[in-house]
């Protein structure tokens, strides 16, 4: 027999679409060197602010120079105090490095990060910023390691959650990008739903030192001190804290960002009439008919996760009532219904992160069914026939017929 768990797993295709832990606790895996006795590599530290930073001798030197930047970036817009997970790697080393498996224990560097964090990580997000010995390998318009990096760290984030019950997705610079919207790899022939890709700086390609990377820290500040559902393009929410964004040495108003939209990028765009900087869009590296395409929809069904987690857990190795065909108890089977809607009404439903009925008092935004016709006594497992949440709905273009009011004449 195996060892008791809890196996959760995701669905896919029933959104239709055409084409208590903290939500927002990430953590940010980078090129960095070591400063003397306050910051060593391969380390994981928890940082909420600009002083832990410096108490750590981060500093926008040479050498740490990218690490600094994501690291204000992240903290301008999150706002201080947000809680962020770090570990710094050589700069002699690729971000694939970082997500792949040691042959002997079968863990990625990015591993240590997340088991200090002891699960509280949903995003991971990466500042890749190599020593002069580095050589870009160009691959559909991108330093070809990226596409390396994003197929390990799905597998990583895959095994992750079906092991640790902690899912997450990771943050990509779409590094090197050199500018020929053409031949840039389209992401939405992917199928990488746990991993995004960021085009955009806030410094210029040919700036000093120069920028081949992207203002990652500024799209995960958002995120962080956003809901889960919440969309880091929403208007309503307002600019975002970085004053310039360029795509290589454009300004991102001035870049054909609906291309690199449509190849399921996110980038800075611009809205006649306001101020500032907004993202394109929340696009995952797959397919758009995914349920999870969205990172609004990755970080809403990764809550429910966990949190059917939390739900279930106390079930576990519990003896229960059985029918003379062992079926499970009508009775019993309620009780974890209940005990499963409860828990993701009051900890989404009621913070307006799942959608649901007002005027049905019985609509939790959450379904829930045991199946009861299941063998429990034979099989030792108690089984979910149905699970699903009600998502939002977000509206990604609006239609408005104007034209004059008609004349009407008296004769």
């Amino acid at each position: 027999m195996a060892l008791p768990g809890i196996n959760i797993n995701y669905q896919n295709g029933q959104l239709g679409q055409f084409i208590d832990v903290p939500d927002g606790v990430f953590g940010l895996l980078a090129s960095a060197a070591a400063v003397a006795s306050t910051f060593a590599l391969n380390t994981p530290y928890q940082v909420r602010g600009m002083a832990d930073v410096a108490a750590l001798g981060i500093t926008p030197s040479v050498d740490n120079y990218r690490l600094y930047k994501t690291l204000s970036e992240f903290f301008a817009e999150a706002g201080e105090g947000t809680e962020l997970w770090l570990m710094g790697f050589a700069r002699s080393t690729k971000v694939s490095d970082w997500f792949t498996a040691d042959a002997g224990t079968s863990k990625a560097p990015a591993h240590k990060l997340l088991d200090a964090a002891n699960g509280k990580l949903s995003m991971l997000f990466t500042s890749f910023f190599p020593d002069g010995d580095y050589e870009v390998t160009l691959e559909d318009g991108i330093d070809a390691d990226v596409w390396s990096a994003m197929q390990k760290a799905q597998t990583l984030a895959d095994d992750y959650t079906a092991s640790k019950y902690a899912p997450f997705y990771v943050l990509f610079e779409g590094y090197a990008y050199d500018g020929n919207k053409v031949t840039l790899k389209d992401l939405t022939e992917l199928s990488y739903n746990r991993c995004q890709v960021l085009l955009g700086d806030t410094e210029m390609r040919t700036g000093t030192p120069a920028s081949n990377g992207a203002a990652v820290g500024i799209l995960a500040g958002r995120k962080a001190k956003s809901q889960v559902h919440v969309n880091p393009g929403k208007v309503m929410d307002g600019p975002l804290a970085n004053i310039k964004a360029y795509i290589l040495d454009v300004p991102a108003e001035q870049s054909d960002i609906t291309a690199l939209h449509d190849k399921g990028y996110v980038s800075f765009r611009t809205h006649t009439g306001k101020a500032g900087y907004y993202f394109t869009d929340d696009r995952m590296a797959c397919q758009p008919d995914d349920d999870y395409h969205y990172g609004t929809n990755r970080r809403v069904i990764d809550k429910a996760y966990r949190q059917t987690y939390i739900a279930l857990v106390d079930f576990l190795l519990d003896d229960n009532t059985v029918n003379n065909d062992g079926t499970i108890s009508g009775i019993y089977a309620k009780t974890v219904e209940g005990r499963v809607i409860q828990t993701l009404y009051n900890t989404m439903t009621a913070n307006n992160e799942l959608s649901f009925n007002p005027n049905d008092p019985n609509d939790r935004g959450v379904i829930c069914k045991v199946d009861l016709n299941h063998n429990v006594t034979s099989t030792s497992q108690l089984k979910i026939a149905q699970l699903q949440v009600k998502p939002k709905g977000y509206n990604r273009s609006i239609s408005v017929p104007l034209g004059y009011v008609p004349v009407t004449t008296n004769n």
